[in-house]
């Protein structure tokens, strides 16, 4: 800048460094954030493991509601609950080792017993564990043998009204 060009500068501000002056345009940059931002969404929905509503799914749910209406237990206002949450593959209750998940919230409601196995504390609702059964049994029933090993020594109370 020149003399003159700073004298003419009013009081309180200050100059623009040449290097500065030009005008900044970050249109470029925002499109690249943009298009980054479109990739990764696209990357996460597909690689998110969503269960599928469709055909498979919804005769799978038919299945499982026809054994829970066998076993007198509760159900959905609708089909879609299951076909939705399950899927075709049966979801996280087949995704864990089958008893994992129920064995541990046994586990910690007769947390005042040595394994809460016969003659534990607290009641373990018979309700619960068929229910899961029901599951396991039309969604991966190469696991119900294991599960029905696993629970065969709990004592079950049947404590739905």
């Amino acid at each position: 800048m020149t003399a003159e060009a700073i004298s003419n500068i009013p009081v309180g501000e200050h100059p623009i460094p040449e290097r500065h002056a030009f005008h900044h345009d970050n249109r470029p940059l925002m499109a690249i954030i943009g298009v980054l931002v479109v990739a990764l969404v696209v990357v996460g929905l597909i690689a998110f493991d969503q269960p599928n509503n469709n055909a498979a799914a919804r005769a799978k749910a038919v299945k499982l509601e026809t054994l829970l209406r066998a076993e007198g237990l509760p159900l959905p206002t609708s089909l879609s609950v299951f076909s939705s949450s399950l899927g075709t593959n049966g979801g996280l209750v087949c995704k864990s080792s089958g008893y994992n998940l129920t064995d541990a919230t046994l586990n910690q409601q007769n947390s005042a017993s040595t394994g809460a196995k016969t003659g534990s504390v607290l009641p373990i609702e018979k309700a619960v564990l068929n229910g899961q059964l029901a599951i396991i049994q039309v969604y991966c029933p190469s696991r119900a043998a294991a599960f029905i090993k696993h629970f065969g020594g709990y004592t079950l109370y049947d404590l739905t009204p």
